[in-house]
């Protein structure tokens, strides 16, 4: 249990800095406040704030804001709850603490408020506990919630299912709102026994925090509490120490309402643990402030700093809590410096796709790529360790672990410097840009140098209609290629070269980014497996290789016939661009096809304005004939993804020269 040994140093070391353990809270709701937790303690979504007087009187009350996330005091048991019954010390659901609830199972209360008592007759006592005792014991909540608008109910007192429509709050914000519904024979309703209510106690002496969920007295008296009744205790065999042992695991570890446990042994009857042991503690024993330290830990890493993808998580971490980056998300952010060019308006549509980048790019990338990593090394050591780990749920109940590697930070942040190297490519990138006159929000694609993501690699290889399934399975496999620098998947690299081929088959906004992709496939590909020279972003006018050289001259055909088109203002597909498929599995024979179809286009733009374009593409077409081999040319063999390179790289620099310095060499 390596990873479980991690996450407590984590949380030891973490525990003590405010920054951590009390950030603002998150305004997403779908995400934990990323707050890391005391021992004994869950976060919870509230929908209630019931503020008291130091004696257990009611003062008012009020809902909460939407999807607010609290940290309230919590058992071995209601923190492992699903279904059954098992109530929090302070705060919890109406189900549990209004004695005057009508409804549900009898005796919910009576728990409640025994396991309050008992910590209110205990050393660990706090008046904040004690007031909440004196209130609730008086069975007044649900009337007092009723009378104050909170709650709604009918004429006998039983809570309403859904909003009264006669009511003047039934179309404003309402308990209703917060409530998620549910299917009872076939109709949609809404209990409002599961809203959570959180207190505060005004006049406490010496108090300056009235919210519960915020007093860190109030949260060490728990805690010393729970410890105090911890009765069974065996070997802690990741402290190696003999204290009180977990007989459950808490849950909620990747999102708020998340079933599965990383831990588990309560399943006594379908040969989780028979056939090895006799009882769950033979096969491991956890302490129980161990656990709690580690799930935390964890949860608060996912929500700070973790990579979602369904029920997938990947998070990266240092000891320390410092900033780590995720091997799943974009190394270099899309600052001015790493963008080569805006789309400008008016431009055609075939220059729409190509990049103006400049001939110093590799420069610009690795000036880039060396400031980010520079970044995090300097609130890091190199001596700190980095963790890398992979969870996922095969059903809703168990979570497992799928990938976990722990290196030093030299070894990391090289590993990650390799994979931007090795598959880095110039890559579209869609961003959001300012609204137009009328408000509405627009896109622009720019363009940066980078390499592809894991999940982005998945959505090229297999198509933006992926399963959820493929893509786990996909961003898994690729996870050792960038953390371990593991050759890249043959068949990922195929499929990402093949979908690059069916030009025809992609949305013509789609194609570029697949283009960019595969060529960052295959340039990996080539760098890693085949131990090779490194293929360069910008054009090589000096590799002689039959593939590239094929791929040139594809991309010198397209740009001639489709800066003809542009002057017809004909928006049709070129002869290249429907027939790269056929090219690319019979080059020799679509090349002759090609060529004829060219003169026509090169007779019309000798008359027209854009002579000088075609005097350029017409000497870079002779240059490519040069180096080829003559065996080589007239070959039948199948070109490889390599051509792609080629034909991207040698579009970019046709693209990337103006319209000003072709006319100039026309006339000269």
């Amino acid at each position: 249990m390596s990873w479980m040994q991690k996450l407590f140093e984590t949380y030891e070391a973490c525990a003590h800095n405010p920054e951590y353990t009390d950030p603002p809270q998150v305004g997403d709701g779908g995400k934990e406040a990323p707050a890391l937790m005391p021992v004994s303690h869950v976060g919870q979504q509230a929908h209630i704030h019931v503020v008291l007087d130091a004696k257990g009187n009611f003062v008012r009350a009020e809902l909460l804001p939407p999807k607010t996330q609290c940290i309230i005091p919590a058992t071995e048991d209601s923190a492992a709850r699903t279904s059954g019954a098992a109530p929090h010390p302070l705060d919890d659901k109406i189900h549990y603490c209004a004695k005057d609830y009508a409804g549900g199972k009898k005796n919910l209360f009576s728990m409640y408020a025994e396991q309050l008592q008992a910590w209110c007759d205990s050393d660990q006592s706090h008046p904040k506990a004690r007031a909440v005792l004196a209130y609730v014991s008086k069975g007044t909540l649900t009337h007092d919630l009723t009378q104050a608008g909170i709650l709604f109910a009918d004429a006998s007192g039983v809570l309403l299912t859904e909003p009264p429509s006669e009511n003047d709050n039934a179309g404003k914000d309402t308990i209703f709102s917060r409530l998620q519904p549910k299917k009872i024979n076939g109709s949609t309703v809404r209990d409002q026994g599961e809203a959570l209510v959180v207190w505060s106690v005004l006049e406490v002496p010496g108090d300056m925090e009235p919210r519960t969920w915020k007093d860190t007295s109030l949260q060490q008296a728990w805690t010393a509490y729970d410890a105090s009744q911890m009765q069974q205790k065996n070997l802690c065999m990741v402290q190696g120490v003999e204290c009180a042992v977990a007989a459950k695991h808490p849950r909620n570890i990747r999102r708020p309402g998340d079933g599965a446990k990383l831990i588990s042994s309560n399943d006594a009857a379908n040969f989780t643990f028979r056939g090895h042991f006799l009882e769950p503690e033979q096969a491991c024993t956890v302490g129980y402030e161990t656990s709690h330290k580690a799930h935390n830990a964890l949860r608060w890493l996912i929500a700070r700093q973790g990579y979602r993808n369904g029920e997938q998580a990947v998070v990266a971490w240092a000891v320390s809590g410092a900033a780590v980056p995720n091997p799943c998300e974009a190394l270099l952010g899309m600052t001015d410096e790493d963008l080569l060019r805006d789309d400008e308006p008016g431009v055609s549509d075939a220059l729409e796709s190509q990049p103006k980048a400049p001939p110093n790019m590799g420069m610009i990338f690795s000036k880039n790529l060396r400031k980010a990593l520079a970044g995090y090394r300097a609130n890091l050591k190199d001596t700190d360790g980095i963790a890398v780990m992979a969870l996922d749920a095969a059903g809703p109940g168990r979570l497992s672990v799928t990938f976990y590697r722990e290196q030093m930070l030299g070894d990391y942040l090289g590993k990650l410097e390799k994979w931007q190297k090795d598959c880095g490519w110039v890559l579209p990138v869609r961003l959001p840009d300012e609204a137009d006159g009328q408000g509405k929000p627009r896109k622009r694609t720019v363009h940066a140098v980078c390499a592809p993501t894991p999940e982005t690699i998945a959505r090229i290889a297999y198509g933006r209609r992926i399963d959820d399934a493929l893509r786990k399975a996909t961003i898994e496999r690729l996870l050792p290629c960038i953390v371990d620098a593991a050759p890249l998947p043959r068949d990922i690299v195929d499929c990402c070269v093949r979908r690059a081929c069916n030009r025809v088959g992609l949305e013509k906004w789609e194609w570029p980014e697949v283009l960019a992709v595969a060529c960052a496939m295959y340039k990996g590909y080539y760098a890693r497996h085949l131990q090779k020279e490194e293929y360069d972003m910008a054009l090589d006018e000096n590799r002689n290789t039959r593939d590239y050289l094929y791929g040139r001259l594809l991309a010198v055909a397209e740009y001639i016939e489709r800066t003809a088109l542009d002057l017809a203002v004909d928006k049709r597909p070129t002869n290249a661009e429907r027939l790269l498929q056929r090219f690319a599995d019979h080059p020799f024979a679509t090349w002759r096809q090609l060529e004829l179809q060219l003169s026509s286009y090169e007779q019309r733009l000798k008359t027209s304005s854009r002579a000088g374009l075609l005097v350029r593409a017409q000497k870079v077409l002779q240059t490519i004939y040069e180096k080829f081999v003559p065996e080589d040319f007239s070959s039948a063999e199948k070109l490889s993804g390599e051509f792609l390179l080629g034909y991207h790289c040698q579009m970019t620099a046709l693209y990337s020269k103006s319209e000003k310095e072709a006319t100039t060499e026309a006339t000269d």
